[in-house]
């Protein structure tokens, strides 16, 4: 978890199998504790991915607080919630009634959502190249859901949907929203990372655990963090 002077003392996206985890949230809080973290970020889908979205929201909420008390002397559990882009107005599946219930909220890219229309799954899910007008659409599809929606971290920003995460990383810096680096997904080049520290936005490692073996796997992210150069001072999860 160490390297060029850098910890990580927090996991702040892993799944179970409240979605498409294979782990209980039990299970990742444990996993966390044996590493020594912090705080770990429980973060199953939003409602409207067709695959992997939670699945019972109140059952997901009550296992995430039981685990909260039984290990509050151990390790400090987040309910998150990893909400899915819908469209290039901005729209991500929130529910109005979630906004006091959840401690940290998640936002990206994924396919096979509900997309809010016909073209927006045109658009979105049959991405084939990364033409200027398809990245302009993209990063502003974004940043409009900046505006519009308590988002704490943009995960793996680049994935899956070409965007200017140079433009993208400077909007979020002035909304105070966070850009993850995911351990999982290798979207980002050092250039493109260095790029975006320049413009001042803080980012997250994320381990983005499908299972909990792999809680904590923060090395592919902290070798490309650095790569690029990236301190500590720009990581809200280090130490």
């Amino acid at each position: 978890m160490e390297s060029f002077k850098v910890k990580i003392i927090a996991d702040t996206h892993t799944h179970t199998v409240h979605s498409h985890g294979t782990g209980t949230v039990e299970d990742n809080v444990k996993a966390a504790i044996v590493l020594g973290l912090k705080r770990i970020t429980i973060s199953d889908h939003g409602p409207l991915h067709m695959c992997y979205n939670i699945k019972d929201v109140e059952a997901y909420l009550r296992d995430i607080e039981r685990m909260r008390e039984k290990y509050a002397g151990d390790i400090e559990v987040l309910a998150g919630v990893e909400m899915n882009l819908l469209s290039s107005e901005g729209d991500v599946d929130f529910p109005e009634q979630w906004k006091d219930r959840f401690d940290v909220f998640l936002m990206g890219y994924h396919k096979l959502v509900r997309y809010k229309t016909l073209a927006d799954r045109m658009n979105m899910m049959f991405v084939r190249r990364s033409t200027e007008k398809a990245v302009e659409r993209n990063t502003r599809a974004y940043m409009k859901a900046l505006d519009r929606y308590p988002i704490d971290i943009i995960v793996h920003p680049g994935y899956g949907l070409p965007v200017d995460l140079s433009q993208l990383a400077e909007y979020a810096a002035k909304k105070g929203v966070v850009m993850e680096i995911n351990a999982k997904h290798p979207e980002f080049t050092p250039e493109e990372l260095s790029a975006c520290g320049e413009t001042g936005v803080k980012f997250s490692i994320g381990s983005d655990a499908h299972s909990p073996g792999r809680v904590g796997d923060f090395l592919p992210a902290l070798h490309k963090a650095q790569a690029a150069g990236i301190t500590a001072e720009q990581i809200v999860n280090a130490e």
